[in-house]
């Protein structure tokens, strides 16, 4: 039996090779009269930021540069750009980066109209104000942001990992240009492409399914796992597009249906031992995935069927697939920190006790998150 859902997604999506080249049109189209062209120091040192200026220019706007975004933005960084806007007299947003960069991006154009701290916004649904206009345009294909209702920030007053969560919180805009991968690292390219199969793969294993997002999330996440590999490893331009459009594919499918208790698990792994998010994605997808198979085999099936498995003989090889993807991307020599068990099982316990934690298809308790912990630090767990 179905069960009743909801689906959004009101941001327009404009996709192609040399697309940015018409940022400064786009956001005259959306009113926008003085950006601030919000991003960080290494996205500002690449070639496609100067076009993006020139298109600016060449529009005939005026307009400002924020290229010191943080990895993780706090939430003191959100109102310190506020205050930047309201001084220099900017109406709309530009934000050009990752996730960090278009969450920072999203949690300008959403706290500046209110008058007050983005604190006084951090949950759900307290956004009453329309939002600066806004173009998001990524340069991974992970976060899946531009396409979201969700803004992540830090909060370093509470060491916490905190969301701003509104329907205003969909940027007006998207542009989706492969070109601007092409000199991504394969590290950095691995990191986010598989937070991108992630948010997909959870999208499948949550207890609010929906037949779009299944469709969106089954699609996605095929592409993902066929194209991965070659999007980060080598530098052809077919592949690191596919993984672009499924980017942000699978944020458009989990923001129907929610994440499950994999993304409630990366949130201390980033907060208290400061691990980039993707890696963490990456470390928990077999074990979480394995975790809820027994919980999810008829959701994966189309997903089984869309890799060539016959899922009545091999039902439970994704798991091995995504173990061999993670291994063949490099997630085993990536450099981890030291953790103690006390700390794992303060960890532990935050997930179990986590709202996202409660959407999971399979009733997760604390020992189960410590037991996947404990797997994933076994060679840097201290006594």
């Amino acid at each position: 039996m179905l069960l009743p859902f909801e689906y959004l997604m009101p941001t327009r999506i404009v996709y192609g090779e040399g697309a940015i080249v018409g940022t400064g049109k786009e956001i005259k189209d959306l009113k926008g009269k003085k950006p601030i062209l919000v991003t960080d120091q290494g996205v500002a040192a690449l070639p496609f930021f100067e076009s993006i200026k020139e298109s600016l220019a060449g529009a005939g706007l005026e307009f400002e540069v924020y290229d010191t975004v943080s990895r993780d933005p706090d939430l003191s960084e959100i109102d310190e750009l506020v205050a930047l806007v309201k001084d220099r007299k900017c109406d709309s947003v530009i934000a050009l980066g990752g996730g960090s960069v278009l969450c920072a991006g999203k949690g300008l154009a959403v706290t500046a109209p209110s008058g007050g701290s983005s604190r006084n916004l951090v949950g759900l649904h307290l956004v009453k104000e329309q939002p600066l206009p806004m173009i998001a345009i990524p340069t991974t294909a992970g976060s899946g942001s531009e396409v979201s209702d969700v803004i992540v920030l830090s909060d370093m007053e509470s060491n916490r990992i905190v969301t701003i969560i509104s329907h205003h919180c969909y940027p007006g805009l998207t542009i989706l240009d492969p070109e601007l991968l092409a000199d991504l690292p394969p590290k950095q390219f691995s990191m986010s492409g598989v937070d991108a199969l992630a948010h997909g793969m959870e999208s499948l294993m949550t207890t609010r399914p929906n037949p779009i997002s299944e469709g969106i999330a089954v699609y996605a996440c095929a592409t993902l796992i066929r194209e991965l590999r070659e999007a980060s490893l080598t530098n052809e331009i077919e592949p690191k597009a596919r993984c672009l459009i499924a980017s942000s594919m699978t944020n458009m499918a989990c923001g129907a249906t929610g994440i499950n208790f994999g993304h409630a698990m990366i949130l201390p792994m980033t907060a208290h031992l400061k691990m980039p998010h993707g890696l963490a994605a990456g470390l928990l997808l077999p074990h979480v995935t394995a975790y809820n198979l027994p919980a999810s085999r008829k959701r994966l099936a189309p997903l089984m069927q869309a890799l060539g498995y016959d899922t009545e003989l091999e039902p439970d090889l994704i798991v091995d697939e995504l173990a061999d993807l993670v291994t063949d991307l490099g997630f085993g020599a990536f450099e981890l920190p030291e953790v103690d068990i006390a700390t794992l099982k303060s960890m532990a316990e935050e997930v179990a006790n986590s709202p996202i934690t409660t959407g999971n298809v399979r009733k997760v308790e604390s020992d189960h998150v410590l037991a996947i912990y404990k797997s994933v630090f076994v060679n840097t767990l201290k006594d």
